[in-house]
């Protein structure tokens, strides 16, 4: 029923932005006493997650989401990149989403300049760490960029600026598929899992639910040679990002392909991108989303 989130939103809209501030504030520092209660991770138990519970091996290709605010560490947080690096090796290569800090829709509207450089990630410190290490090499995308490190790095990111949707096959969350590239998440749920949308890209128009804003933008973007170019791309409806991936995993996906898990009380999830790329795509042509049905094209037929 579309019921609730309409109330939802109404709601939304009359309630002051002075209370949704202290809402939030609130929120967050319960969240923080919540993480520190719990049994602090040690580099050694950290390592043993990422090995035995995620299931990270040598020579592995992956995608990092993460929230080192919801992890209680027993070392310096930017060990965990000296982790992953040792958990896939010298031959396994690593991705972290490095977004703006202003939504893709605003930023583009704005007309600020991406540098490939300079331009901060905003997708979490550990995100901005990595960023910025020896050999990091950046895709060139105002709002959906990736930095990889590791000998696939330029592979993986190089063509990312050729295709106006952000993930489809030119971009480094479609291309980790042909490496059979995995995804975890580090102290945050399958939520942050930014790969669903490589379906809505594959299938674009043939797809239930029309996920852009329609306005085509050419974004000023800086290279690695300094030059300026115009990158053209689409941006997300933010009222259409309304989605409980966790449950669409739960409810359509085996564990063994997709999983949230809870390890010592804080957030990790698994997915193993081809198998779980190739089941959304055969649910999508059943009318099975990760969006909820209100959203779907009135015209759309549940076989296709």
């Amino acid at each position: 029923m579309a019921t609730i989130p309409i109330i939802e939103k109404l709601a939304k809209k009359v309630i002051p932005e002075s209370i949704k501030k202290k809402r939030r504030k609130h929120r967050y520092e319960q969240l923080k006493s919540e993480i520190a209660s719990l049994s602090a991770l040690t580099e050694q138990r950290f390592y043993d997650i990422l090995r035995n519970e995620l299931g990270l091996e040598k020579g592995d290709t992956v995608l990092v989401h993460s929230s080192v605010d919801n992890l209680n560490l027993a070392f310096p947080f930017q060990n965990i990149l000296k982790l992953l690096r040792e958990a896939v090796g010298d031959e396994g290569t690593l991705m972290f989403p490095t977004y703006p800090l202003k939504t893709s829709y605003e930023f583009l509207k704005s007309g600020e300049v991406f540098d490939i450089k300079k331009s901060v990630s905003y997708s979490g410190i550990l995100t901005e760490l990595a960023r910025r290490l020896p050999g990091s090499v950046r895709s060139l995308h105002p709002t959906k960029s990736v930095c990889a490190i590791g000998p696939l790095a330029k592979e993986l990111t190089g063509e990312h600026q050729n295709s106006p949707y952000p993930y489809d096959y030119c971009s480094p969350y479609y291309k980790l598929m042909n490496f059979g590239g995995r995804s975890v998440g580090l102290g945050v749920k399958s939520n942050y899992f930014s790969s669903t949308h490589i379906v809505d890209d594959y299938l674009k128009d043939e797809y239930s639910v029309l996920p852009y804003q329609k306005e085509l933008f050419k974004a000023k973007c800086i290279n690695y040679s300094r030059e300026e170019i115009r990158v053209q791309t689409y941006a997300h409806n933010l009222k259409k990002m309304v989605f409980n991936i966790p449950d669409y995993f739960n409810n359509n996906i085996d564990k063994e392909i997709a999983t949230d898990l809870k390890v010592n009380g804080m957030n990790f999830f698994s997915v193993h991108s081809k198998p779980l790329f190739e089941k959304m795509v055969e649910l999508a042509k059943e009318g099975i989303t990760i969006y909820p049905r209100y959203f779907y094209k009135w015209k759309w037929k549940f076989k296709f």
